[in-house]
């Protein structure tokens, strides 16, 4: 399943993709602790994560597409 990292630094809105959900959460919580606003993951099921407060969550619902992938 497809994780989209959503976040706004000074130069504005921005977003990148990742195939692994614990990968995602990584990234958002990176973005996150460096002062990003509005960061969020977005789940291809259209599920949304917000930083840091969802990330557990994130984890779970990736969990039966990222067993097995590294």
């Amino acid at each position: 399943m497809a994780y989209t990292v959503h976040y706004t630094t000074p130069s504005g809105p921005t977003s990148e993709q990742h195939e692994i959900g614990q990968r995602a959460a990584e990234r958002a919580m990176t973005f996150s602790g460096m002062g990003a606003a509005n960061v969020y993951v977005e789940a291809a099921d259209g599920t949304v994560f917000r930083a840091p407060t969802d990330m557990s969550a994130l984890i779970e619902h990736a969990k039966p597409t990222d067993s097995g992938r590294t």
